[in-house]
């Protein structure tokens, strides 16, 4: 068993290490499949790195956007359901009233989901 000391510096020094963390599991994932599709490895190594790295960012812009889209499409759903359910969007106005106003939209959203969620789920 380690001490709480080494525990302590074992972490900072994995915070200093400017490396990402790596998972065995996933690694022998990539190694099998790297195995198995040697013509693929051949090609990804033969694309320029940044074309690599325009895909790579590529993919972070479609899981941002996608994302946005969820949430706004979210957010239209609980307004409607707060709109339908003046006694409940009442109700949560009082619980926010002290929140920060730059704080009160999220507050709403989230008391609003909740409170959707759970009407949503009774059982009558």
């Amino acid at each position: 068993m380690t001490s709480l000391k080494e525990r302590v510096s074992q972490k900072s020094q994995d915070a200093n290490n400017n490396e990402p963390k790596r998972n065995p599991e996933i690694d022998a994932k990539i190694d099998r499949y790297m195995k198995d599709h040697p013509e693929r490895v051949k090609y990804i190594q033969s694309v320029p790195r940044e074309h690599l790295e325009r895909k790579a960012m590529l993919q972070d812009a479609l899981k941002y956007h996608a994302r946005l889209e969820r949430q706004s499409i979210e957010e239209s759903a609980v307004k409607k359901f707060l709109k339908e359910n003046p006694d409940i969007a009442e109700a949560i106005e009082q619980k926010i009233a002290k929140v920060p106003d730059e704080q009160k939209q999220k507050a709403r959203l989230n008391l609003g989901r909740r409170e959707a969620t759970k009407t949503a789920l009774k059982i009558t």
